[in-house]
């Protein structure tokens, strides 16, 4: 993963630095202008590969952060099934309570009276 992008930054500076040679022809010497565009041309590929290094840099922070969030997504998905996994007993446990009460007041054959009404 770290190849590509440092392939791309020295293609680009060759790149760059082959466009100059053929743009200003082959002499022994270069002029004031040739080494003013070449030294240009060697800052616009430093900055790029610094961009590229930067990027990087943020690449692997966002990756990190993704991977704290999945485990934190996962803790959660473990808590919500243990808490719904303890609702279902406690829903059942209900209704075994609520059978059972069912079953006494057959055997008693009367339902015993409303509780008394709530003032606030």
């Amino acid at each position: 993963m770290g190849k590509a992008p440092k392939l791309v930054g020295t293609g680009f500076l060759a790149v760059l630095l082959l466009s100059v040679t053929f743009l200003t022809g082959c002499t022994k010497r270069p002029d004031p202008e040739q080494l003013s565009q070449l030294e240009e041309a060697c800052a616009a590929a430093d900055k790029a590969e610094q961009t590229v290094q930067e990027r990087e840099a943020e690449l692997d922070r966002l990756r990190n952060e993704l991977t704290q969030k999945q485990r934190a997504l996962e803790e959660v998905n473990r808590e919500k099934a243990s808490v719904e996994s303890r609702l279902n007993s406690l829903r059942g446990e209900m209704q075994q309570t609520k059978a059972e009460m069912d079953r006494i007041k057959r055997e008693r054959g009367t339902t015993p009276p409303p509780p008394p009404p709530i003032n606030r």
